[in-house]
């Protein structure tokens, strides 16, 4: 039996059918489509991003609920962002704000009840989730936000200030590795290079995204000219009903895709290790047929770090470790961030960059050592 106001009924064969208009001929009769899933749920979930995708909604509703505005919004964004962001703003709003905002009718919504259903989606009261931490909190206000400004441009809506006190950031930094560190992974690597124990080394004497190192092929290296092209990135993301798919996609940002040359010691290893693969082939797999996915590339980095008797770091740090080593050895920040492909070098400064006890000390003794000079 449907639904009220819903179009969505359970067939005699178990499964939910929900239908929408996705068109109307030229005498003005609706166009039905009709979608199917094995909960009422899922097709609910599935009814309403058609009808957003399909203009349903228009400036003439009255009053959509939340959860409505933002397959709305969502529809709205979708052209100009990477598919991995799409899944990436689905989950958040399926995981953690719809659950809670999802069924209030937007033109209900003010301040109060806003900011309440947000301290509710960080610290939930039904152990629905984990409390967010700060980078999660802040997303999911940055999301809302956006949402209702979008819900102020349709007019639903009056502009609003929504703001919350976030859980504090995290204090401790990712500890990038030590210079003795450093050479016991390569020392590793050149004992018996392999193009996987070699990606280890584009992620802390180049820099690269663990995405970025998986997305490599063999005609990205320009040996003769001692280069590398990053143009793309793999990632494995939601694909919904609790479903994940891997996807090949241009790198993180515009800057990301960039030229950088490669250090001297690993072009001798990249040239050893090359042999007769083609360029079409993925550098760590040895394959045309597809990459290496992450996940399983950081399974074989925390084992090389294991065999090369190197404490155990989660691979962003490996990143973290090529930025302080730069800046350590005089390096200047516009440098590094090109290299990082980052859009801006604050990015690098707050992010990436560490000063340890060694440089400390050094740049003390030299500050008063001139200081001193001076006064004598």
């Amino acid at each position: 039996m449907a639904k009220k106001g819903e179009n969505i009924r359970r067939r005699r064969d178990g499964r939910w059918e929900g239908r929408y208009i996705k068109g109307r001929r030229a005498d003005g009769k609706a166009v039905w489509g009709y979608v199917y899933g094995h909960s009422y749920q899922e097709v609910k979930q599935e009814l309403i991003r058609r009808k957003a995708k399909c203009a349903f909604y228009s400036l003439s509703v009255d009053n959509p609920t939340f959860e409505e505005l933002a397959q709305m919004w969502l529809c709205s964004v979708k052209p100009g962002i990477k598919e991995s962001t799409v899944s990436h703003y689905r989950y958040t709003l399926e995981r953690y704000i719809l659950p809670v905002l999802g069924r209030l009718n937007v033109k209900s919504l003010n301040e109060q009840i806003l900011e309440s259903g947000l301290q509710q989606i960080v610290s939930p009261v039904d152990g629905s989730h984990k409390p967010l931490g700060h980078s999660a909190a802040k997303e999911c206000l940055t999301m809302i936000r956006r949402i209702c400004k979008y819900a102020h441009h349709l007019r639903l809506i009056r502009a609003m200030e929504i703001e919350i006190t976030l859980p504090k950031p995290p204090v401790n930094q990712t500890e990038p590795l030590s210079k003795t560190e450093q050479e016991q992974v390569v020392s590793f690597v050149t004992e018996n290079p392999t193009p996987r124990k070699i990606g280890l080394l584009l992620a802390v004497q180049m820099g690269l995204r663990i995405g970025e190192i998986c997305g490599l092929q063999w005609g990205d290296f320009d040996l003769a000219q001692g280069t590398l092209t990053i143009q793309r990135t793999v990632q494995r993301i939601s694909s919904g009903n609790g479903h994940t798919k891997v996807v090949i996609q241009s790198p993180k940002t515009r800057t990301s895709a960039r030229q950088i040359p490669i250090p001297q010691n690993l072009l001798v290893l990249l040239r050893q290790v090359r042999g007769m693969a083609t360029d079409d082939a993925w550098f760590l797999s040895g394959s045309s047929e597809k990459p290496v996915e992450p996940r399983c590339f950081r399974k074989s980095l925390h084992t090389y770090l294991k065999q090369a008797q190197v404490r155990s770091v989660r691979p962003h740090a490996l990143r973290h470790t090529f930025a302080s080593t730069c800046l350590q050895a005089g390096c200047d920040i516009k440098t590094i961030s090109e290299i990082m492909g980052h859009a801006d070098a604050s990015i690098t400064l707050q992010r990436y960059v560490h000063s340890d006890l060694e440089r400390m000390r050094f740049e003390i003794n030299r500050i008063y050592a001139n200081a001193f000079q001076q006064t004598a």
